[in-house]
């Protein structure tokens, strides 16, 4: 029986038909391609909605088979026996047995790799279909990339779908097969973030894992975690200057503590409280005997600083990615303790735009939205875990600020020498 894709309104249970495909990595890599290997194509569950995907990770459950089609050079595909069940046709590093028994494959099948995701709408006046193909292979899944789309006649075989596939799948070759080039960051040198200020006493470790559970439990609609980087850690020792003078450069300057004894200074420049600011780093600087005035003098000759509290600063952050957009944001939860007065904390969610997946169809206008959709989504978690949280924009420059005010801090309330 040929293999065809429905695209006439008559796809069972949903307005998207997903086909995974299978083949030789040759078709993405130059590598000597087998001339044995077959492409097989594996119908997955529909989706409804209709809505276009940046991106689509499948974890193992993720690939199960409803049906199955091999694709020859050419002619029409030719469709397998129906799976009795559903079953997983790729776990963690290669085929499944079910699938290797089910389909009974001839030829070499350790070339074929997880190599293209089909999305066709089939609900439209004109049916279209979405090609995503492999962006990246870990142990719990792999990433899809939507890397071009094209129109078809509504009712179209597997077998030509997946050809014309193939002549438009390396639209964005090197930003999918090169995982060093897979990201672009809109508005560089500008940060961007929003914040959600924890007023309860709660531990930051349990708040961030209860939301990452919630976040692979599919609770962030449109989200995933970044699949290899979903959660990192962070602490640093930071000391902190407020730069007061001239106008144009008002902010703060900070120096954050390394291991091998130097420091990442970070410098902010904004007048007031935002979600846009402008960020420097530089990397590797040295400071004799933390003499962080006279660096200041010598490399800031033009500015007047006044020190601030130096504070501890611990970090807990999930990676996560816009399944629709492809713009990549961190959900950050900090605890902020000042060095000599401990009892002045801040805790915080900050929610950032990092970067964007490369992919076809870009966009820098969604970054707001996105940034305000997964804002929500934060506060409806800690609504749920009776966490009493507000969103502000404010920051740790105005924090310490209010910390001078106390009697346990003002020891710092000094400005620091300025050479002209």
């Amino acid at each position: 029986m040929d293999a065809q894709i429905i695209s006439d309104g008559e796809s069972a249970g949903g307005a998207v038909v997903r086909n995974l495909i299978f083949g030789d990595v040759a078709h993405q890599y130059t590598v000597a391609p087998h001339s044995s290997a077959p492409l097989l194509a594996v119908g997955l569950e529909d989706e409804s909605g209709g809505s276009e995907r940046a991106l689509e990770f499948l974890r193992p459950a993720g690939t199960a088979a409803r049906s199955l089609s091999l694709v020859p050079p050419n002619g029409p595909g030719r469709k397998l026996s129906e799976p009795t069940e559903p079953f997983p046709t790729w776990d963690f590093t290669g085929f499944t047995t079910e699938l290797e028994q089910h389909a009974q494959l001839s030829g070499d099948l350790g070339p074929l790799v997880p190599l293209m995701m089909l999305r066709t709408h089939t609900n439209v006046s004109r049916p279209y279909t979405e090609v995503l193909v492999l962006g990246r292979v870990r142990s719990i899944g792999v990433l899809f990339v939507r890397v071009a789309r094209f129109d078809h006649p509504a009712r179209t075989d597997i077998a030509d779908l997946v050809r014309q596939a193939l002549t438009v799948s390396d639209a964005m070759t090197d930003y999918v097969r090169i995982e060093g080039n897979a990201y672009f960051t809109y508005e560089q040198g500008i940060e961007i973030e929003r914040k959600v200020n924890l007023l309860d006493e709660v531990s930051i470790w349990e708040l961030t894992r209860d939301m990452w559970q919630s976040i692979e439990a599919r609770e962030f609609d449109g989200f995933i975690t970044d699949p290899g980087y979903e959660f990192t850690r962070w602490h640093f020792v930071q000391h902190n200057f407020e730069v007061i003078d001239p106008d144009s450069e008002v902010g703060h300057i900070a120096f954050q503590e390394c291991p091998n004894g130097k420091y990442q200074l970070k410098q902010k420049k904004f007048r007031e409280d935002s979600l846009r600011r402008e960020e420097i780093f530089r990397k590797g600087v040295e400071v004799a005997n933390r003499e962080f005035e006279e660096y200041l003098a010598r490399e800031y000759p033009l500015l007047t600083f006044r020190r601030l509290p130096s504070f501890t600063r611990t970090r807990f952050d999930l990676n996560v990615i816009s399944t629709v957009t492809g713009h990549y944001f961190g959900i950050e939860t900090d605890e902020i303790a000042v060095i000599g007065a401990p009892e002045q904390k801040l805790r915080q969610v900050e929610i950032e735009y990092l970067e964007t997946r490369q992919h076809e169809g870009m966009d820098a206008a969604s970054i707001d939205t996105d940034l305000d959709l997964l804002t929500r989504l934060v506060e409806t978690h800690l609504h749920k875990r009776g966490t009493v949280a507000e969103r502000s924009f404010y920051s740790k420059l105005s924090f310490l600020k209010d910390c001078m005010k106390s009697p346990a801090v003002q020891y710092y309330s000094r400005e620091c020498p300025v050479s002209v």
